[in-house]
């Protein structure tokens, strides 16, 4: 049987092909560095002494160091245990150091002698608390901070001075202790469109301290419904020489006007007196660049006025762009003197989003000046019987901020009371917040409710603004109280068939309240018209 012969240099080159595809078929670590690769950072430090140890770390990355001996030429020998294991150990002495590789998990350390302190006995020549104070140094990490910066914080479309595009700036600084590697900067625009840039950056790597190149992105300025804060986010990742990850965000919140904008405007005569009128006028301008269809306009008229002219206060309008319309003008009529703010007047419409929009003009004041006269009657009593007297108040008081000379008079009293004693009229000149008062007595003489004929009253004052004024009508009740049969046994009176002295009494009391019932009526209707024929009397002269 015939072999071929194999020379050792086949076997050599197959060997040689054997063990180099081995070596590529184990696992690549792309960590692998050495201990001079490392940039250290300071931990901590602290004083051992003999067999004193301290743990460095947390639970995942905790190394335990211990004193284990000292030398009389000035060594501390040091252990290094992780895991209940030791790593590694090493006599040092003052300037002096050792480092560990953690090759599985990248947790490296370094340890230093910064002093020994041996205590020798001069007599015994033994070491008394020997000690060394050693400072402790882990492998460093890097840390990146992003700064964003745009040319406004505020955007309006609407303005044409205003930039119709962001430009922000991103700016990646490594402030850590050691060099990053392999870092992407991402940014999220949200609502933002980009126009120029892009949204991932490579910056390859950073040293400690090393800032990169300013990155610039622009992107255009929305058209939005309503004034809306956008959020623009950049993420920046990174990877160490151990290949550990690294990332930090950081956002920068921009405000965008919306695209249209309804301004009312709202104007009032800022200050009249009680015989003049005050004009409003209402506009709107769309200060857009969009038009505005069916805006419902409203308004509403000031307390303590009324309404001069006939209009109404509410339009359905459209809008241009830039456009401006006077949506309402009318006159107001003051009612009594004080300080009223206005009610602001209002502007809505739906937009394409199907949202509702509102916009409110401002609440301006108006000042009315002048006096105002309240005149008000009351009884001391509300009920009383036939024959007995009441006492009458009449009271004239200024509500108003000017000073009037002012005559009040009472010259109608119901038909059936007679007048007694007391005063019918009175002449003052009331100053802002005075009053004044005077007082008459009158008797009742029949049964039934009355009302008291108002006291009226003019006055002017130094503008020569003058006036009359009518008071209230209080009512009055005359009555007979129930005899004591009538409240003691109401069965004993339910029971009587037989007509009596009593019954008759009643049956006129009761005709008289039913005759006295319609008179105060008629009686009030007189005096109003009496009162209208004076006020037209005084008018014509």
């Amino acid at each position: 049987m015939l072999r071929k012969a194999v020379s050792p240099r086949s076997i050599s080159l197959l060997v040689v092909s054997a063990l180099l595809i081995s070596l590529c078929l184990l696992p690549f670590n792309a960590s692998a560095y050495s201990l001079d690769d490392v940039e250290w950072e300071s931990s901590t430090s602290s004083t051992l002494y003999w067999g004193d140890t301290m743990v460095n770390g947390g639970d995942s990355d905790g190394y335990t160091i211990k004193a284990e001996d000292f030398t009389k030429d000035g060594y501390v020998h040091i252990s290094l245990t992780k895991n209940n294991e030791i790593k590694d150990f090493s006599f040092i002495r003052v300037g002096q150091s050792f480092e560990y590789r953690d090759e599985a998990d990248g947790q490296d350390i370094k340890i230093s002698a910064k002093t020994v302190t041996l205590n020798v006995d001069e007599w015994t020549g033994n070491m008394e608390d020997p000690n060394a104070e050693i400072e402790i140094y882990r492998r460093g990490e890097p840390e990146l901070e992003i700064t964003i910066g745009t040319d406004k914080d505020e955007y309006d479309p609407k303005t044409m001075s205003s930039p119709q595009r962001i430009s922000a700036t991103f700016t990646v600084k490594n402030t850590g202790t050691s060099e990053g590697k392999n870092i992407k900067l991402s940014i999220e625009p949200n609502l933002l469109e980009l126009t120029d840039g892009k949204l991932e950056y490579e910056i390859y790597s950073l040293e400690k301290g090393e800032v990169a190149e300013p990155i610039t992105v622009k992107f255009k300025v929305p058209h939005l419904w309503e004034e809306t804060e956008i959020e623009i986010n950049a993420i920046v990742e990174a990877k160490d020489i151990n290949n550990d990850f690294y990332e930090t965000d950081e956002s920068k919140t921009v405000t965008v006007e919306p695209k249209v904008e309804l301004i009312l405007t709202k104007s009032i005569t800022k200050e009249i007196y009680m015989d003049e009128t005050a004009h409003v006028l209402v506009s709107i301008r769309n200060s857009g660049i969009y038009s505005i269809n069916s805006v419902t306009v409203k308004d509403s008229i000031i307390e303590g006025v009324e309404l001069k002219d006939s209009i109404t206060l509410e339009k359905n309008l459209n809008f241009e762009p830039g456009e401006t319309k006077e949506v309402f003008s009318y006159s107001l009529k003051p009612l009594k003197e004080g300080t009223f703010t206005a009610p602001e007047a209002t502007a809505s419409f739906v937009a394409s989003n199907g949202k509702e929009y509102t916009y409110e003009s401002e609440m301006p004041d108006l000042i009315v000046n002048g006096p105002d006269i309240v005149i008000t009657q009351i009884f001391d009593k509300t009920t009383l019987q036939p024959g007995q007297e009441v006492k009458v108040t009449v009271t004239a008081r200024n509500e108003g901020n000017r000073d009037a000379s002012t005559r009040v008079t009472s010259d109608q009293f119901p038909e059936s009371a007679t007048f007694i004693s007391g005063d019918k009229n009175l002449d003052a000149v009331l100053g802002a917040d005075q009053s004044s008062s005077y007082t008459y007595t009158l008797k009742m003489n029949e049964l039934g409710i009355f009302k008291l004929s108002p006291a009226t009253a003019t006055f002017i004052d130094m503008e020569g603004f003058k006036g009359e004024k009518i008071s209230n009508m209080p009512s009055i009740t005359v009555d007979v109280p129930p005899g004591p049969e009538e409240t003691s046994n109401p069965d004993t009176q339910s029971d009587s068939n037989t007509p009596s002295e009593n019954t008759n009494i009643n049956t006129d009391v009761h005709d008289q309240n039913d005759e006295e019932k319609v008179q105060p009526g008629f009686g009030s209707i007189l005096v109003i018209a009496t009162i209208a024929g004076v006020y037209l009397l005084r008018r014509r002269h």
